[in-house]
C-alpha cells in the first residue's frame, strides 16, 4: 500500500499544479450536488499536498472554500427560481412534501444557524441549499451565510490537515467518527420530533363537559 502511495505522490509532484487545483475545486463543488463524494476528506488531501510543497496552500485554500460555496449556492439558487415542483418531479422519494414541509418548518425556526453551520452537519448540508431556496431567504443573506460557513468548516480541515503532516488519513478517520455521531444524533433527534408531531395530530381534542 506504502508503494502505490509514494508512486501516487510520485505523479502529482510530476503534475502541473493546476490540474490538481482545477480538481480540488470542481471536487469540493460537486460534494453539494452528490452527497456521497467525500469532501471533506478531499478537502483534508488538498492541505496535506500544501504541507508538503506538492501545490501551494493559499490557491488551494481559496479554491476548496470557492467551490464549497459556489455549490451550495447553485442548489440554493434552482431551489429559488425553480420552486417545490422541480425537485419533486426530478427526486419525489426524498423530496416529498412531507420532508420539505418539515425541512421548512426547522428552517423557519433556525434557518440563519442552519446556513451558517451547515458544513458542520454531514449529509444535511446537501439539503440546505435546497430548503433556504424555497423558504426564499434573500440571496444576499444566504451569500453572507454561505461564505462564513463554508470559511469556518473549511478553515478547520484545512488546519487540521496542515497539523497532521504524513498523519492527514487520522484526521479523516476522526471526521468519519464524527460525521457517525452527528447522523446518529440528527436521526434520533428527527424521530423523537416526528413520533412526538403523530401524538400531537392524533391526539383527541378533551370532550367538553
Amino acid at each position: 500500500m506504502a508503494e502505490y502511495w509514494d508512486l501516487l505522490l510520485d505523479y502529482l509532484r510530476a503534475a502541473p499544479p493546476t490540474y490538481i487545483y482545477i480538481f480540488l475545486f470542481v471536487g469540493s463543488f460537486m460534494e453539494n450536488v452528490v452527497p456521497l463524494i467525500p469532501g471533506d476528506t478531499l478537502i483534508v488531501f488538498g492541505a496535506y499536498l500544501a504541507g508538503i510543497g506538492i501545490i501551494q496552500l493559499w490557491p488551494a485554500y481559496f479554491l476548496m472554500w470557492a467551490g464549497s460555496a459556489v455549490g451550495c449556492l447553485l442548489i440554493y439558487g434552482i431551489a429559488y427560481t425553480k420552486g417545490r415542483d422541480w425537485f419533486q418531479k426530478w427526486e419525489p422519494r426524498i423530496f416529498s412534501n412531507e420532508h420539505l414541509q418539515l425541512g421548512e418548518r426547522w428552517f423557519i425556526k433556525h434557518g440563519q444557524k442552519i446556513v451558517i453551520f451547515n458544513r458542520f452537519l454531514p449529509t444535511v448540508r446537501a439539503f440546505v441549499g435546497v430548503v433556504a431556496g424555497l423558504s426564499r431567504m434573500h440571496p444576499a443573506r444566504m451569500s453572507l451565510y454561505v461564505i462564513l460557513g463554508t470559511l469556518l468548516w473549511n478553515s478547520l480541515l484545512v488546519y487540521f490537515g496542515l497539523m497532521v503532516g504524513e498523519n492527514w488519513a487520522l484526521v479523516v478517520s476522526v471526521l468519519r467518527t464524527y460525521n457517525r455521531i452527528i447522523l446518529v444524533l440528527l436521526v434520533i433527534g428527527g424521530a423523537a420530533w416526528y413520533i412526538r408531531h403523530r401524538r400531537r395530530k392524533h391526539a383527541k381534542p378533551p370532550t367538553p363537559s
